[in-house]
């Protein structure tokens, strides 16, 4: 796994995550910014959008590495750079909003 790349992990609990790979041990995936994904379907149009939202739920600790154990890594793929964009665009996005929750 390249360190500094977006990838997307499925865990043995079920839960789909986007993530920033820091670093890769035998036993250990070092990440941050995680970010869990969510399909939603529209029960008007009946189309399915995927949307993701911060698997950590406190801005305090959004940037922190955390260590998962890669026994509780199912599979895990490099995303390609649309995702990666839309992945950074929505953690740009969350951090502006917060400097203005911050400033008013």
């Amino acid at each position: 796994m390249d360190q500094g790349e977006v990838y997307f992990l499925k865990l043995n609990s079920g839960e789909d995550i986007l993530c920033q790979l820091v670093g890769d041990e035998e036993q250990h995936l070092f990440i941050t910014q995680p970010y869990r994904v969510e399909l939603m379907q529209s029960v008007a149009t009946m189309t399915v959008t995927t949307t993701i939202m911060r698997w950590i739920p406190f801005d305090s600790l959004i940037d922190e590495t955390i260590c998962l154990d890669k026994k509780n890594v199912l599979t895990y793929m490099e995303v390609d750079d649309t995702v990666a964009m839309k992945y950074h665009n929505t953690i740009n996005d969350q951090a502006k909003k917060e400097r203005e929750a911050t400033i008013s």
